[in-house]
């Protein structure tokens, strides 16, 4: 099985959060491509792992929302693999690629594989640069949003990770 994880652990990431937010009022956020037109950040206290796999390693499950690519194992646990684009009503997912970028998420006792294009790496944030007035983001992307910056002409998007694991959508 060929997987492959980011050089930088989850549990180095905690512990750099930790470290940055006490000495300087930061958060700590993986940021990550949603759709060609769409930058998702993600809370690091959600993040338990990122890693690479072949797409071949996801099984399908029929009778399922489109948007639920499948199931994959990881380390004796299995997680239903979500293609996150889809799910937030964006472009989904080309389906010709071979390896997908993988986030393991878990928030109130759920756990969700997040499938993405790219994963752009690990940003620091400062508290309090989000903005919180959604009137201009697209509505389907509102229920899962905790806020947004403008950076170099565009946006990237706060996730709830709590929201996404708890998704009508996934749960019906």
């Amino acid at each position: 099985m060929s997987m492959q994880t980011l050089p930088q652990s989850v549990d180095h990431i905690q512990e750099e959060k930790m470290s940055v937010q006490q000495e300087s009022g930061l958060d700590t956020c993986l940021k990550f491509v949603i759709d060609p037109q769409t930058i998702g950040l993600l809370e690091s206290e959600f993040t338990q792992e990122v890693l690479t796999l072949k797409a071949s390693h996801i099984m399908p499950v029929p009778n399922k929302p489109s948007c639920i690519l499948g199931i994959l194992s990881r380390r004796r646990r299995v997680y239903w693999a979500i293609d996150l684009a889809m799910l937030l009503g964006l472009q989904p997912l080309d389906q010709n690629i071979g390896l997908y970028e993988v986030i393991l998420t878990s928030a109130q006792q759920l756990s969700l594989a997040l499938i993405v294009p790219k994963i752009l790496g690990v940003v620091h944030i400062p508290n309090g640069s989000f903005e919180q007035n959604i009137s201009l983001v697209p509505n389907t992307l509102r229920p899962y949003l905790k806020g947004y910056i403008s950076e170099k002409g565009g946006f990237s998007y706060l996730l709830k990770a709590e929201n996404i694991v708890q998704s009508t959508i996934l749960h019906s």
